[in-house]
C-alpha cells in the first residue's frame, strides 16, 4: 500500500511544481490510484473470505458475453512494466477460442468475471510476447471449463506447491492475492481451479470449472 501512496504524493508535488507537465503526471496519478484501489479491494476481499462471509448472487447469464466483456475491458487498461515484462502493454494480444456463442450458467456474474480478470492480469504480467488464449469447453456432463493460456515464463517451481495460497508471488508488482481470491470464488460455486506449465516449457495455463 505504501508504494502507490508514496507515488501519488510525489506526483501531486510534481504537479504543483511543474503544472506545464500536468498531462503526464495526471496519467501516472490515475494509474497509481487504480493500483491502490485494487490492492485495498483485494485485501478486504481476502479478509472477508477468511471470515467466511463470501456472498454469491447467482443469476442466469450468457458466459460467452461476459468473457467478451472482460477481455474488452482488459484490452483498454494500461499495464505497468515489471521485471518479467519490460514493456508497458496498452493492448495485449488476447485471442478468444470460443466454440459457441451462448453458454448459459447459473452463477455470480460479477465474481466469475473477477476470476477471469485475475487470470488475465497474471498472464499479461508474466508475458513479454505471443498470444494469450482464452478458451471455453462444455463437456457431456454440462461442466464448463474456462482456460487462460499464455506464452510467458511459466510457473516457478518455488511457488508451485503454494500457488493458491495468500501472498504467494514472485512478481515485483503483485500481492499474491489474486489466485487466493479466485480459488475461493470458484470453490464457493462448487467448481475447481488449477494451474500448470505448458509443454514444452512455453508459458502456463490456468483453468477453472
Amino acid at each position: 500500500l505504501r508504494t502507490p501512496t508514496q507515488s501519488i504524493i510525489g506526483y501531486c508535488e510534481m504537479l504543483q511544481m511543474f503544472p506545464e507537465d500536468s498531462k503526464e503526471y495526471l496519467e501516472r496519478l490515475s494509474r497509481n490510484a487504480d493500483r491502490l484501489y485494487t490492492l485495498i479491494s483485494d485485501l478486504l476481499e481476502a479478509t472477508r473470505l477468511e471470515m467466511g462471509i463470501l456472498k454469491l448472487f447467482r443469476v442466469d447469464f450468457n458466459l460467452i458475453d461476459t468473457i467478451r466483456e472482460v477481455v474488452s475491458d482488459i484490452k483498454k487498461k494500461s499495464f505497468i512494466a515489471t521485471k518479467y515484462n519490460r514493456e508497458v502493454k496498452i493492448k495485449p494480444n488476447i485471442k478468444l477460442a470460443l466454440k459457441s456463442h451462448q453458454i448459459v450458467v447459473h452463477a455470480d456474474k460479477r465474481r466469475i468475471a473477477q476470476v477471469l480478470s485475475n487470470l488475465l492480469d497474471n498472464a499479461i504480467k508474466f508475458t513479454n510476447f505471443g498470444t494469450i488464449t482464452v478458451s471455453v469447453n462444455l463437456d457431456v456432463n454440462k461442466i464448463v471449463k474456462i482456460s487462460v493460456s499464455d506464452r510467458g515464463i511459466g510457473i516457478d517451481p518455488e511457488i508451485r506447491p503454494k500457488l493458491f495460497q495468500k501472498f504467494t508471488t514472485l512478481s515485483d508488482r503483485g500481492t499474491g492475492l489474486g489466485l487466493f481470491i479466485s480459488k475461493n470464488i470458484v470453490e464457493a460455486h462448487g467448481g475447481s481451479i488449477s494451474g500448470k506449465n505448458n509443454k514444452p516449457g512455453t508459458g502456463a495455463t490456468f483453468s477453472f470449472t
